[in-house]
């Protein structure tokens, strides 16, 4: 079992496992607004709730050989997003029974092409390390989001419940 997200590289952009020095950018990410629009009701989250998602990405790997990347730009080594695939037993339905693709990027990146870059190197990863296909789930409003799964084979499959709302879930197949 892996204990530690292995360091990806792109033309453009590192994804590295996450430690505990990066928790100052990541409650600045889910801190903002535009950043939280879509995800997890809207709400912007404070430094307790980031604490324990920073320590939720850390642990996947320890626990289950998978979770997300810290993202950073290779030119500046800003950190830009976290993407990767977790097991995050959401009370929906029906419910995930794969792991879950997901991703966000800071909103000043947004447009640069850094979300197809980071998307496609994990789910190279995915295709090399899992035998089972991956989910993830999308408001219909994120249109942006929708489009860049489904330009990278995820297909949609039904509405979940979640949170009193309805949610799209794509599945990608393994490649």
């Amino acid at each position: 079992m892996i204990n530690e997200a292995p360091r990806l590289e792109t033309e453009r952009l590192v994804l590295r496992h996450f430690t505990p020095g990066d928790f100052e950018d990541l409650a600045a990410c889910w801190a903002d607004p535009e950043m939280v629009k879509f995800i997890g009701g809207g709400q912007p989250q404070g430094p307790e709730m980031t604490w324990g998602r920073l320590l939720r990405y850390i642990g996947h790997w320890q626990a289950l050989g998978y979770g997300y990347w810290a993202v950073f730009e290779k030119e500046t080594e800003r950190y830009i997003g976290s993407f990767g695939f977790q097991d995050a037993r959401r009370e929906l339905t029906p419910a995930l029974e794969l792991p879950e693709a997901g991703w966000s990027l800071i909103p000043a990146v947004h447009g640069k092409g850094y979300a197809s870059e980071a998307l496609q190197a994990i789910l190279q990863w995915a295709d090399r390390e899992f035998t089972s296909p991956v989910c993830c789930i999308i408001d219909d409003d994120n249109l942006r989001s929708i489009h860049l799964a489904e330009r990278f084979g995820f297909q949609f499959q039904h509405y979940v419940e979640y949170h009193g709302k309805k949610i799209k879930m794509f599945i990608r197949a393994v490649r």
